[in-house]
């Protein structure tokens, strides 16, 4: 491929792998807070857990159970979110590391070319040094 090319194509994926990070940054803040939600429904149970034990009447313990089955029915959804918004957390990562993985092949790709075009410049360099010695030394023997 030519250079041109290659940088076009390095500066998309680069932008393509900034992009991806940033949705990976989305995904894992939406799993953090789906944690702690889940926390924070973990501590409603355990407050209503602790006032059914302070509970006086029938229809007390009959409202905390049903406060306690709400919220046991919302953990379970909580924690499907968790899994859901982990997984997507983990595509996002695969995604990022292949993006990263196809700039760092096209960056080699770049260097590879840099590398050649130096070491043709060191070769026309190293020619024209020898012609340059050679012309002088020729000129030196017909004593000019």
């Amino acid at each position: 491929m030519k250079k041109q090319t290659l940088e076009l194509l390095f500066r998309y994926r680069k932008h393509l792998l900034e992009k991806e990070q940033i949705v990976l940054q989305d995904k894992m803040a939406e799993e953090n807070q789906q944690k702690a939600r889940l926390l924070q429904l973990q501590a409603r149970v355990q407050e209503t857990h602790n006032a059914k034990a302070r509970a006086t009447t029938v229809e007390e313990l009959c409202t905390l159970d049903e406060s306690a089955a709400y919220l046991h029915g919302r953990m379970t959804m909580a924690r499907r979110a968790i899994s859901l918004s982990s997984q997507a957390r983990q595509e996002a990562v695969e995604r990022t590391l292949k993006t990263k993985q196809s700039l760092d092949q096209i960056g080699l790709l770049l260097e590879k070319g840099r590398c050649e075009r130096m070491a043709e410049l060191d070769e026309s360099e190293r020619r024209q040094l020898d012609e340059l010695v050679t012309s002088r030394y020729a000129m030196a023997l017909r004593g000019v």
